[in-house]
């Protein structure tokens, strides 16, 4: 099942949602720009990597939905997921919603056509799900190690 689309146009990341589903969302289209996509994948249990509060604890049955915009423990998100057997799982920095899940036609053809876009923006391609970039707190002692002089590895 089609819950929306997400293309590339220009230098941003376009997701279309239609029917019913726009109007659960209160959102028809949503636009970010490539350069702020930190992580980008295809991933059928997307709902283990965003937590959603107590949500995240609770297992989600066969046949659950979720639509629109949520706030959790990492930040704002926008989802458009059903069983979520193609969701595409896209983390962002520096934008309104730090996760937007959604659930397309060809995961795997919409990861490569946004990672392939996003480098060639950006000069560098966003890593998949298996990575994890530093968190602020990681980053924050890194500064302070280069400016104290000492190694700024930052493997905490």
């Amino acid at each position: 099942m089609i819950w929306g689309e997400c293309n590339v146009e220009g230098d941003q990341v376009v997701v279309r949602l239609s029917g019913w589903r726009k109007l659960l969302a209160t959102k028809a289209t949503l636009r970010f720009p490539l350069a702020s996509i930190a992580r980008v994948g295809h991933d059928p249990s997307a709902r283990a990597h965003v937590k959603i509060g107590f949500h995240q604890w609770r297992r989600h049955g066969q046949g659950a939905w979720r639509v629109g915009i949520y706030h959790g423990l990492d930040g704002w998100s926008f989802w458009s997921i059903g069983l979520g057997r193609n969701a595409v799982l896209i983390e962002c920095s520096g934008e309104q919603f730090r996760y937007v899940v959604i659930e397309v036609a060809d995961a795997q053809r919409t990861v490569r056509e946004i990672r392939a876009a996003a480098a060639r923006v950006t000069g560098r391609s966003p890593g998949g799900l298996e990575t994890n970039p530093a968190t602020p707190h990681v980053l924050a002692q890194r500064r302070d190690r280069r400016e104290q002089g000492g190694p700024a590895t930052g493997e905490d």
